[in-house]
């Protein structure tokens, strides 16, 4: 967890060197969401809790359905993440850089995404910065290119693909399952 955490505040100070250091460390896609993304995920999940300090009226079921939606979208989005890069990566990449270098891309940035949705959840009230910190995610998606090894001329494509595939879905999911709920705010 703590190797996870270190190379996710890596990629958050310096992008390039941060994916030179998970390049490096080239640690298995599977161990890094059990031992980091999985922990994170429950640890932003829980963090639907905290507004009921600011806001008394929130109702203990809709902060539970907030916290279950919160963990299942970005779980969901991680596996629809991967399929679909992993199906379309060869595009834009001049040798397909393998599904452990994809995961891990997809891992890492997801992380940010629900570390960006853990600050949200802590914060008393919605703070237009914290709204385009995931705008934030396309820069070290960026910086990951060479990561995958993506051909110059493609780097467009690469970041549409990325934004389409891995920055949005995250945020559709919940949205979905915010309006299926019974209850719940839209």
């Amino acid at each position: 967890m703590l190797k996870f955490i270190g190379c996710l505040m890596q990629l958050i100070i310096s992008p390039v060197k941060g994916w030179t250091d998970i390049a490096a460390v080239g640690e298995n896609p599977q161990t890094l969401a059990a031992s980091g993304f999985y922990p994170l995920l429950g640890l932003t999940a829980c963090s639907a809790f905290i507004p009921r300090i600011y806001h008394t009226h929130l109702e203990l079921s809709l902060l539970i359905e907030s916290a279950v939606v919160t963990f299942v979208g970005y779980f969901i989005a991680y596996f629809l993440a991967s399929a679909l890069l992993t199906a379309t990566i060869e595009k834009v990449s001049s040798d397909n850089p393998g599904e452990k270098k994809i995961n891990t891309f997809i891992i890492y940035n997801l992380a940010i995404l629900a570390l960006i949705t853990f600050i949200r959840n802590c914060l008393p009230m919605d703070l237009s910065l914290i709204q385009l910190m995931p705008l934030f995610v396309l820069i070290i998606m960026w910086a990951g290119r060479k990561y995958l090894n993506i051909d110059e001329g493609h780097t467009p494509t690469f970041l549409l693909l990325c934004a389409l595939f891995i920055l949005i879905p995250p945020y559709v999911i919940i949205a979905i399952f915010r309006m299926l709920m019974p209850g719940s705010p839209a």
